[in-house]
């Protein structure tokens, strides 16, 4: 049995999964030699626990074994500390106990915590591909499911900052969040100017651009479907975006890609190595559900991280 490294966040998710956490500690610690448990406190604070491991382990590497317990912040926190210290061969565990825990839907790792921590027992390490922005603003960062400009941010935002989020998470329902956020969102996000390219092409522009999301998977938000499975493959960065509409067709928008079908000819999915995107509106962004703004130029593509997945992936 092999020794790990532990790196939780109690409050993931308001802390649905808080009393449950000593169970699945327990059960973690059936298939580990040694478990140490490395607590976090607030947003940040998983990067530099990493950062500190990876100094702790830097003459033994291979014996470092990262298990995440916690949301796709939790998990955003740890990649970005490995990819900025070089090491993407570190491969991460992920017991998932946030909100809308999309990057282990994406990966078809069980949502339930204590099934995903079994499955960590034959999950072997495989190449994930990931997202890097570059920008001026915010230096380099790397987002493990989608970085957005405008309505799907503007959905992270009414959802981090609801009363009804909480609710939901204490009833196990976080998945719901994002959704009874989209209405509130649609009221609120304008159309804005925009320019884009895809590398070797040339620039696009749009004055009403509204949803704008560039990402490594189908999901957001909980299980939204962004594109259907014909359209999902991971080996190059997708961008789905949609322009300002009149509300009609906006809300007919909403429900193809809540009902799952996600197609619509307002809908407009791209697959690029890379992108380069301009805004000089005041705009909200989110990256894996942290919240940043505009105005920003960005370039965006994809790396590879090293994940231990189950085997029925």
């Amino acid at each position: 049995m092999f020794a790990a490294e532990i790196i939780m966040n109690p409050s993931a998710g308001n802390a649905r999964w808080k009393k449950e956490l000593p169970a699945l500690l327990a059960l973690l610690k059936l298939h580990f030699a040694r478990l140490r448990v490395n607590r976090t406190q607030q947003p940040g604070d998983a990067q530099i626990v990493t950062e500190k491991l990876l100094k702790a382990y830097h003459d033994h590497l291979d014996e470092l074994q990262l298990i995440v317990i916690g949301g796709d912040g939790t998990l955003h926190d740890v990649v970005n500390g490995l990819q900025r210290r070089g090491h993407p061969e570190v491969a991460i565990g992920y017991v998932p106990t946030g909100t809308g825990d999309d990057f282990a839907r994406a990966q078809q790792i069980p949502l339930d915590p204590k099934k995903a921590a079994a499955a960590l027992v034959t999950a072997m390490p495989r190449p994930v591909r990931i997202g890097v922005a570059n920008s001026a603003k915010y230096g380099t960062q790397y987002f493990i499911n989608n970085f957005g400009i405008g309505m799907d941010a503007q959905i992270v935002y009414q959802t981090n900052h609801s009363l009804h989020k909480g609710t939901l998470n204490a009833l196990k329902l976080g998945q719901f969040a994002y959704g009874a956020s989209i209405l509130k969102a649609l009221r609120v996000q304008k159309g804005f100017p925009a320019t884009w390219q895809v590398a070797g092409h040339p620039e696009e522009h749009a004055n009403n651009a509204y949803l704008n999301v560039f990402t490594n998977h189908p999901f957001l938000g909980g299980g939204i479907r962004l594109f259907p499975d014909v359209m999902d493959q991971r080996e190059r960065l997708s961008l789905v975006q949609v322009r300002r509409e009149k509300l009609g067709t906006l809300l007919q928008v909403a429900v193809a890609i809540l009902s799952g079908r996600s197609v619509h000819r307002a809908i407009h999915h791209l697959e690029a190595d890379q992108f380069d995107f301009v805004t000089e509106a005041t705009v909200p962004i989110q990256m894996d559900g942290e919240e940043y703004t505009t105005p920003i130029t960005v370039t965006l593509r994809q790396t590879t991280q090293m994940f231990l997945l189950p085997m029925t992936n």
